[in-house]
């Protein structure tokens, strides 16, 4: 059984395209951490506007706005969170994000109306580590194995997705929407308690000893395709997720059966995208990945208006999207990392997450105005952006490196 222990960054690191056991116990504390923080933002996310709506007060515009205010949040404090781990280190930002996460989380579950949810979403948003945490993987990991350290990661997150999409709906049903937050506090204190015994020790030298202009950085053409590919990414998911479980409960599908429906769609997910990254990684593939991954996301806002006429075509979309969203999402944050030296991650993924959230502030907010004007707007709007970014470029992996960046 692999145990999980604190150790140094210093320690041996060998050449190999493997990982070492190193690197194998930083990967297995991160994903972990990562794994419980997403659990509990998932659990809520199918079923946030079928749920949300109902609150007293609320509408379709202002359940959007409780949806996306959340990520409007973390993109506005990314760089402030990454920065603020370049300086002091990761672990002690990522307990603090954490603790406002389940503060937040506390008073979801207590409210009785739409705006003190907004405030709740708004306080959840406070904890924005996602910058930290892709800082930390690219920290312990080298350079040759950084993109399947992420994959494994994107693993436990995929795992953690496919668990809250199943269970959510359940739970909502039997113990209530609100009640969900409570589950969020508790899994937000059990991932406090595995960043305080568990997480890697990095030294605080190795994280701000060299100055390198970020600015440099963000010049970079490719890096430039990275913050935008987030953006857009994350923009769309939210759009997806938020009239996803509306499509279906028009169609006569009921909140307590909206599980059966996100297990269906998610499992040509669970079968092939990460082998599917991992294959095309050792193979030198993941610009042909890349391109394959957008195109999923493409055709599912492509097909998805036929789903009117035909049902069927509403899984298809599905899993053509959640599919493309997966693979995506996990060779991004690797090619990200692979070309920022450490003293500057923290900050730079920080732009990044801010991107991304960003978008999907955006997608979460504009989503339920948009599809109270037509349920198709969001659709075409999605599909427009999706393929203007096509044709802007998108990211490539970067060149193989003999060394650890």
């Amino acid at each position: 059984m692999l145990e999980l222990k604190p150790f140094k960054h210093t320690d041996i690191i060998d050449k190999s395209m493997k990982l070492n056991q190193v690197e194998i116990r930083a990967v297995a504390a991160v994903g972990l951490i990562m794994a419980i923080r997403m659990l509990g933002i998932f659990l809520i996310l199918p079923v946030f506007s079928v749920y949300a709506e109902k609150y007293p007060g609320a509408d379709l515009a202002l359940a959007g706005i409780a949806f996306g205010i959340y990520a409007l949040v973390q993109s506005v404090l990314q760089i402030p969170f990454g920065w603020l781990s370049d300086k002091i280190g990761r672990k002690p930002v990522l307990i603090l994000g954490l603790s406002l996460f389940a503060i937040g989380s506390v008073i979801g579950g207590m409210s009785e109306n739409i705006n003190e949810l907004i405030i709740a979403r708004i306080i959840q948003g406070a904890g924005a580590i996602s910058s930290v945490a892709i800082a930390s993987l690219g920290d312990v990991t080298r350079h040759e194995v950084r993109a399947q350290s992420f994959t494994i990661v994107g693993i436990t997150i995929g795992a953690s997705f496919l668990i809250a999409i199943i269970i959510g709906p359940l739970l909502a049903a039997e113990i209530g929407f609100s009640s969900l937050f409570y589950v969020l506090t508790a899994l937000s204190v059990l991932a406090i308690l595995v960043t305080m015994f568990f997480f890697p020790k990095i030294e605080k030298k190795e994280l701000a000893t060299e100055e390198s202009a970020v600015l440099g950085y963000l010049k970079r053409p490719e890096i430039r395709r990275l913050f935008l590919s987030a953006g857009v990414i994350s923009l769309t998911v939210n759009m997806f997720v938020f009239i996803y479980p509306l499509s279906w409960t028009e169609l006569g599908v009921s909140e307590a059966d909206l599980w059966k429906v996100y297990l269906i769609a998610l499992i040509p997910t669970a079968l092939f995208a990460y082998p599917y990254v991992r294959y095309s990684e050792k193979r030198g593939k993941l610009k042909i990945a890349t391109t394959s991954a957008w195109a999923l996301i493409a055709i599912s806002f492509l097909v998805y208006p036929a789903s009117s006429v035909l049902p069927l075509v509403l899984y298809l979309a599905g899993m053509a999207y959640f599919m493309g969203h997966t693979i995506l999402q996990s060779v991004f944050p690797a090619y990200l990392t692979q070309r920022v030296g450490q003293e500057k991650r923290g900050v730079t993924t920080g732009v990044y997450n801010l991107s991304s959230f960003l978008g999907a502030a955006i997608g979460g907010m504009s989503a339920g105005y948009l599809y109270q004007l037509n349920p198709h707007i969001p659709l075409i709007t999605a599909l427009f952006l999706v393929i203007a970014w096509g044709l802007t470029g998108l990211p490539n992996p970067p060149e193989k490196k003999s060394s650890k960046e």
